[in-house]
């Protein structure tokens, strides 16, 4: 066996094991999906999907970011089918000209461990669901093991940008990579050349676990400790988030961090209450005009409620404005749910910044004309009038620390 399948063998080794304990796994009962497209249905404990001219998606109810999973699948006549992961259901791009966003046809975005019984080098294989290429074929080892008339088991991990997957025990394919970070599972089934497609499934348990790595809380729910409100707009707690709205000036304002990072990992999630332009700030630095208006020093993760919009782009006050142009072609424009709570996360490393919306990836550049290069977090309300933000779940990782 070579090196590659010796370290994933490693990986493996302790894998199946956490599906045998109930308190750790949770199966994914016929409760736990809503059909998207295809025919689906319940049979004998068994997840049916059928298609005749079309991709049929059953997703989870739930999202996902770091887990394990686990199922069986069969499919009586070879054909293709898969399991999504970290999924996202958004408008097919290039974007239609003349149709109203809500109006697009939809398609599934994200990862996939692939199932293709017509051709068993394809199953256990990594894909970026409407990729060109997969991210990496199956080994010759699990190809092998696959059954084209009988019940198989699939065996997928994923922790942060780690994507490992298994199949009949044997370790099929690993990659690295970061474009998805969160979102739902989803079983497919596909016909090809329009002959009908049938996949069973059956035994479908996952372990959630939730964000891996050491995240630490900036907001304990309760009070503003450890955050300083720079200008003359209002930052309250209620319900346990953090709510921003303008003041009598309706002037530019900002809540920032006590404490500053260089190299970080941050994330918050956030609802607009209505109208407005607000950010997350970071390596920021703030100061007193005489009039009081706050002038503030670095670069900020857009937060604005259009649809496709400029949240997750970037742009710098007072300087360069926009340092990545926001593009509506581009899927991260789309990740953005308006009207209901939403993630932004960004990551920034020397001069390579990455940001995420939902688990979806926006950006991911080298600042190479980047001058500032420490500083806090700022929760920002635009100059002009804003009807309001919430802010709850504020963590950040000090990647300063881990590099020591």
């Amino acid at each position: 066996m070579n090196k590659f399948l010796v370290f994933l063998a490693t990986c493996f080794a302790a894998g199946p094991v956490f599906f045998c304990a109930a308190e750790e796994s949770v199966s994914l009962g016929w409760d736990a999906w809503a059909p998207l497209s295809g025919e689906w249905r319940l049979d004998n404990g068994e997840i049916v999907g059928r298609t005749a001219a079309e991709m049929g998606w059953l997703r989870t109810k739930s999202e996902f970011a770091d887990f394990e999973l686990s199922l069986e699948f069969q499919t009586p006549n070879p054909c293709n089918g898969g399991v999504q992961f970290r999924g996202h259901w958004l408008p097919m791009l290039p974007a239609q000209e003349g149709v109203k966003a809500e109006d697009l046809p939809r398609r599934m975005y994200g990862y996939q461990a692939n199932i293709d019984t017509t051709h068993p080098e394809q199953t256990g294989a990594v894909m970026v669901e409407h990729g060109v290429e997969p991210l990496c074929y199956a080994s010759p080892e699990a190809q092998k093991t696959v059954k084209a008339d009988d019940w198989n088991l699939l065996f997928v991990r994923a922790v942060g940008p780690i994507i490992e997957v298994a199949v009949n025990g044997v370790p099929a394919a690993r990659v690295y990579d970061e474009r998805f970070l969160q979102g739902l599972v989803a079983l497919q089934v596909q016909a090809v050349d329009q002959v009908p497609a049938e996949v069973r499934y059956r035994n479908v348990k996952i372990r959630d676990l939730g964000r891996t790595g050491e995240w630490v809380s900036l907001f304990n729910g309760k009070d503003l400790s450890g955050w300083k409100n720079w200008g003359s707009e209002e930052f309250s707690v209620e319900d346990g988030a953090i709510i921003g709205r303008s003041g009598p000036k309706k002037s530019e304002g900002y809540l920032c961090t006590e404490a500053s990072w260089k190299d970080f990992r941050a994330r918050g999630r956030f609802k607009m209450l209505g109208e407005g332009n607000f950010g997350l700030f970071y390596h920021a630095s703030i100061a007193l005009r005489e009039d009081g208006f706050p002038v503030i020093t670095g670069v900020q993760g857009e937060v604005e409620p259009s649809w496709p919009g400029s949240t997750g782009w970037h742009y710098e006050s007072y300087r360069r404005g926009w340092i990545v142009k926001p593009d509506t072609q581009q899927l991260g424009a789309w990740a953005l749910r308006p009207g209901e709570w939403n993630e932004i996360e960004i990551r920034a490393v020397g001069n390579r910044i990455t940001t995420w919306v939902n688990g979806i990836q926006t950006v991911d550049f080298y600042d190479n004309r980047h001058q500032v290069f420490e500083g806090g977090l700022a929760l920002q309300l635009h100059a002009g009038g804003v009807d309001g933000i919430a802010w709850k779940d504020l963590f950040v990782q000090d990647l300063s620390i881990r590099d020591k």
